[in-house]
């Protein structure tokens, strides 16, 4: 029994995400791809490469390779619109891309309130695959699928809010309206 709760507790440590950089892009047939290794990203893409993961991570080593090229620091690029808006509008009442700030703010609220539910479930799963006391063996044994959906549903949600991001990129959103 011990061997089993062990084993399952292995394999899924094995298949935990490691809270890093994640360099995601599309290629030109249109397929976003992901990598935790800057250096795996083809050079072609490297200038249109967006970060994904831990915010709180230093930033990511220089590329080794002969190109001498270095992965992109992590700043803001969006432009902060300084006229106000239309003459006698409210600052509040300024669109970026069709939609007040304050809707964007709730849609990032909600879409971090999302990521962050569901990385705390990932958390919990963790510490139950670690430490499986007091629940049944059939939730024992069902923990590795669980985790891996949970986990899904989590890199789900990520991708949500960085489409999220991108779109407020694209609508020239300042940044202080991301939050």
């Amino acid at each position: 029994m011990k061997r089993i709760v062990a084993l399952v507790a292995v394999m899924l440590l094995r298949s935990l995400p490691v809270m890093a950089e994640t360099y995601t892009w599309t290629d030109k047939s249109g397929t976003v791809n992901f990598s935790d290794d800057y250096s795996s990203v083809p050079k072609e893409y490297r200038k249109n490469i967006h970060m994904l993961g831990d915010m709180d991570a230093p930033p990511a080593p220089a590329d080794t390779g002969k190109s001498g090229e270095k992965p992109p620091v992590r700043h803001d690029t969006t432009k902060t619109d300084t006229s106000g808006g239309a003459p006698g509008t409210k600052p509040g009442n300024v669109l970026y891309g069709g939609k007040k700030a304050e809707t964007w703010q709730q849609e990032f609220r909600a879409r971090v309130a999302d990521y962050k539910q569901l990385e705390s479930q990932l958390l919990q799963l963790e510490e139950l695959i670690k430490k499986p006391v007091g629940i049944s063996m059939e939730r024992i044994q069902g923990l590795p699928q669980e985790f891996r959906d949970t986990q899904k549903q989590y890199n789900e949600a990520i991708k949500a809010y960085n489409d999220l991001n991108e779109a407020a990129n694209n609508a020239e959103l300042p940044v202080e309206y991301r939050k």
